[in-house]
């Protein structure tokens, strides 16, 4: 086995270092990475959050209501359409009604 293989191939040695991203603390810099900063005098944290969630959630489901709003309607209206016939189905009414005897 010769010691040099490992010095010849293309794994990293000592010399040859890369910073983990985000680390400031020195060393080479990654070519082709740029960083964006904000200042905190320029961002506001959450201002009037609530009502702008309120009046823009407002908007947007409304704008949304015919797609699920129509297909839950008539998905509801079958459901219990058909709960009411199986309960006369099942009713004495409906097996005097069907000719049915027990």
């Amino acid at each position: 086995m010769k010691p040099t293989a490992a010095r010849l191939s293309d794994m990293p040695g000592p010399k040859v270092y890369s910073l983990w991203w985000g680390d400031k603390s020195g060393g080479v810099r990654l070519k082709g990475i740029t960083q964006y900063t904000l200042s905190p005098y320029q961002v506001k944290a959450a201002p009037h959050w609530l009502r702008h969630y309120l009046f823009n959630g407002y908007r947007r489901l409304s704008g949304e209501l015919f797609f699920f709003g129509v297909p839950f309607v008539l998905g509801y209206s079958v459901y219990a359409w058909a709960k009411r016939v199986d309960e006369y189905q099942n009713s004495k009414a409906g097996h005097i009604a069907a000719g049915v005897h027990h």
